[in-house]
């Protein structure tokens, strides 16, 4: 039997596949946004078949396309076998959740999830409401049925009178994040991305999260970590917004973008513990815009107290923070004992919570592997010297 030829459409000089084995399609209506002009187009077989929509340019779309992992099949990992840790949960006052059904140890990943749709930022921005829902509803539309299902039963609408595009905006608008991808723009420059994860928007927000995450762009999947220990029954959180702010900042935030107050243990607490909570916040932030200026007089027991404050908020989503800066604060004065040790913490979590191809694991890893060699090795003591001679 001989094979069925393959045709091809032409858009403005660009050629798209038009065989029915190809995977990607698009969908028959386009929007423009100054020059530019999206559509949607869904690759019906990613990730062991849940699909995945862009919404882009149609040169974007070919150039993401022909890269990994959109132009090969992966075959799902022994740890993507297993069953979930988790399970739905009804949460009072909050819709569903993610209720841990086991002991979820620290550093264990929790899930790993593609995204059901992601949005192009020049058509985020530029688009018109009803352009971008329109684009919205033939993405959903195109995936496969369980994970088209599965975006429309997000928590997104008011209870009030919706059209089908205003709730798929709304879902949409509600539950996305922002996805730096590398490589997505013909420049080769990382592009944002706006996506919505079907099973990441399960997870409700928490001021001390348990969980912490990062998108993983060669896999085009958001990686979730446990950051302490999880005991079974107790929901998994993630962060919404800046941890670091005070109780009052988070909550206006949470207000205005998701429409809800956080009832979370670290905004409920007596008024006079969050008051204390809301003490170590301000000094944190001072901590760390004098920790961040090396040209300033720092100290290893100022970084040594971040670190403590950290810990006293019960922020272990984002304590690698702390211990990049305790690394260099002691490698600054000579002490490669300690900067070792912290630089190792660091390494630990932040592979965890923010993934390999950060400058600051770059950083941390050139310390272990030479101390004296970093570029941070006693510039403290350095600086304390030049101080002296300048007196002089």
């Amino acid at each position: 039997m001989s094979s069925s030829p393959t045709t091809n459409t032409t858009i403005n000089n660009i050629i798209i596949n038009d065989n029915p084995s190809n995977p990607w399609s698009r969908g028959p209506i386009c929007r423009r946004a100054g020059h530019d002009e999206f559509c949607a187009f869904t690759h019906s077989t990613f990730s062991n078949g849940l699909g995945i929509s862009l919404i882009t340019t149609t040169s974007r779309m070919l150039l993401l396309g022909s890269q990994r992992p959109l132009n090969e099949t992966v075959p799902p990992s022994a740890q993507d076998l297993l069953p979930p840790p988790y399970k739905d949960v009804h949460i009072p006052g909050k819709g569903i959740g993610l209720v841990a059904t086991e002991l979820i140890r620290s550093g264990r990943r929790v899930m790993a999830a593609t995204p059901a749709v992601m949005v192009d930022d020049g058509a985020f921005r530029g688009l018109r409401k009803d352009d971008l829902a329109t684009l919205l509803a033939q993405a959903i539309i195109g995936l496969p049925t369980v994970h088209s299902t599965r975006f429309l039963n997000l928590s997104g609408s008011t209870g009030a009178e919706e059209s089908q595009l205003d709730l798929i905006h709304k879902i949409f608008s509600t539950n996305a994040f922002r996805t730096p991808v590398v490589g997505a723009d013909e420049a080769g420059k990382e592009t944002d991305y706006h996506s919505t994860f079907t099973e990441v928007s399960r997870l409700n927000h928490a001021c001390a999260p348990n969980l912490g995450y990062y998108f993983d762009t060669t896999t085009l999947s958001h990686k979730i970590y446990a950051v302490r220990d999880v005991h079974p029954g107790e929901e998994l959180t993630i962060s919404y917004v800046d941890v670091l702010q005070p109780s009052s900042t988070r909550q206006s935030l949470l207000q205005k973008t998701w429409s809800f107050t956080c009832t979370c243990e670290r905004c409920t607490q007596e008024t006079h513990l969050l008051a204390e909570s809301d003490s170590r916040c301000a000094q944190l932030a001072q901590l760390r815009r004098e920790l961040a200026d090396t040209s300033v007089s720092a100290t290893p027991e100022k970084a040594e107290l971040f670190v403590t404050l950290f810990e006293l908020e019960g922020l272990h989503v984002r304590i690698y923070e702390a211990y990049y800066r305790a690394a260099i604060e002691w490698n600054g004065v000579g002490d490669s004992g300690r900067a070792i040790k912290y630089a190792r913490l660091c390494l630990d979590r932040g592979l965890l919570l923010r993934g390999e191809r950060r400058p600051f694991v770059d950083s941390m890893r050139e310390l272990v592997g030479n101390a004296e060699g970093h570029w941070s090795w006693r510039f403290r003591l350095k600086q304390s010297e030049e101080g002296t001679q300048e007196q002089a």
